[in-house]
């Protein structure tokens, strides 16, 4: 449904004249069935036989004439007027809807909603925890929640550096973020040089033809925007070698090549008394010796955890912000920024023995198939995990019952009440009673991956509360 409304001046509330949409402020009409993802400010008059459907809070006055119907997922905070129509109200807390991607609410087999009111609190906790600047890393797509809406909440919070993939990354971020420091981490490629200065974004300079590149590039446009040098400081498979790096320093301090920022990884973060983080930190500061002046980084989300020794100049949050865990084996820190429900599209009973799409029955089973599969990204359970790969129906925890295959996921609900397991309701796969690090670790995989993976036939919903 698409919303039809208008402003109702308060010159023709008093005269009765035909009103059509304007400008000024008023009370909001709605003049035919609608639906509204966001907050409504004013006062709403829903007319005769119409339908309104708010995906948010209602802060004004509600009139609702005669045969109307209103649904609002959040609260009412005006006063009431019901003429012989129908309100419902869900008090689910939303305060504002930001935006909405993907295919419509009824032709999309589930949602995913990203709670952008969380994501800031992250990047606020995360920042708390540092003298130094904290950059947020969005490559993949912001980790596949959607770059766009993440980095323009992210920049609305604070953050002034941006670490992304690609080019066309580093131009999504400038369009949300126009006065951000941008390092791009796939490099400079040949003949790309003017891209960068196009959009004003850092290239992060990963090899020794790379620098070769640099070189030409800056020699030829004078060009001063500035690039980061990775160097391999920890095994990490990509950047400059130290012996690069440190025969490349002397270039650097007799000539302009622009390097803004010294960049490493902490290899072994996730793992606070590792013995090999000390080595890497003690081979950074020497490092550091060869690049007097130049700002610093190393420690990313886990790094940020193990305390000023690491943080250097500048930070890098990455998955803690999107809600995964940063501590492995504590209490995570983080606040929960996704939720994923899919919708069951059969109920089937199957008498033991036997199998259904993967699921093989050795008691009279009860198996709902929702509409999730490999194709959305949705992983496989491990091998060797202890863990079992489980969903929220209801608030009620179910095990998938089998593998999923393109485009189901089995899962058993012979326990379940029949009336919360039926046809069209909703399953819950990341959120609520299903913490993303818990799916994760059942599958084998982690956090980063479950997410990136995320496909895109899910409605997308970027919220605040």
């Amino acid at each position: 449904m698409s919303a039809v409304v208008a402003r109702l001046p308060e010159s023709a509330e008093r005269s009765g004249e035909p009103v059509g949409p304007v400008a000024e402020a008023g009370p909001l009409l709605i003049s035919s069935s609608s639906e509204i993802h966001g907050s409504i400010a004013s006062d709403t008059i829903v007319q005769r036989n119409c339908t309104l459907h708010v995906r948010g809070n209602l802060l004004g006055g509600l009139t609702i004439e005669p045969g109307a119907s209103v649904v609002v997922d959040g609260s009412i905070d005006g006063r009431i007027i019901n003429k012989g129509g129908r309100l419902q109200v869900h008090n689910k807390g939303l305060a504002a809807c930001v935006t909405v991607e993907g295919p419509s609410e009824a032709e999309a087999g589930g949602t995913l909603k990203i709670n952008l009111t969380n994501l800031a609190a992250n990047y606020e906790r995360l920042t708390k925890r540092t003298e130094a600047e904290c950059a947020a890393v969005v490559r993949a797509d912001a980790y596949g929640c959607g770059i766009s809406p993440i980095a323009g909440a992210l920049a609305k919070s604070g953050c002034n550096t941006f670490f992304v993939s690609d080019l066309p990354e580093a131009r999504s971020v400038r369009a949300v973020a126009p006065q951000a420091t941008i390092y791009v981490l796939s490099g400079l490629y040949a003949g790309t040089g003017p891209a960068f200065a196009d959009i004003n974004a850092r290239p992060v300079i990963n090899s020794t033809i790379e620098l070769a590149e640099w070189d030409v590039f800056v020699g030829a446009q004078a060009w001063e925007g500035g690039c980061a040098l990775n160097v391999d400081t920890g095994n990490s498979g990509l950047g400059l070698s130290l012996e690069e790096a440190t025969a490349f320093a002397p270039r650097v301090q007799s000539l302009n090549h622009g390097v803004a920022l010294l960049l490493s990884r902490l290899n072994h973060a996730v793992a606070a008394h590792d013995v090999r983080n000390e080595r890497q930190l003690e081979t950074f500061r020497e490092l550091r010796r060869f690049y007097p002046g130049i700002p610093a980084s190393l420690a990313d989300s886990s790094g940020i955890f193990l305390g000023s020794k690491t943080h250097f100049d500048l930070v890098r949050a990455g998955s803690a912000l999107y809600g995964i865990n940063p501590t492995p084996g504590a209490t995570n820190p983080m606040m929960p920024v996704i939720e994923l429900k899919a919708r069951i599209v059969q109920v089937r009973e199957l008498a033991a023995p036997t199998s259904n799409n993967g699921a093989h029955a050795k008691r009279r089973t009860r198996l709902a198939l929702v509409a999730l599969g490999h194709a959305d990204g949705y992983p496989r359970p491990a091998g060797d995990s202890s863990g079992v790969l489980q969903v929220a129906i209801g608030g009620q925890r179910c095990p998938v019952a089998a593998a999923p295959s393109m485009d189901l996921l089995p899962i058993d609900v012979t326990d379940l009440d029949r009336s919360m397991a039926r046809f069209g309701a909703m399953v819950t796969l990341i959120g609520d009673g299903v913490p993303i690090d818990e799916l994760a670790a059942a599958s084998g995989s982690t956090g980063r991956e479950i997410l990136s993976g995320l496909g895109r036939r899910f409605q997308r919903i970027y919220y605040a509360t």
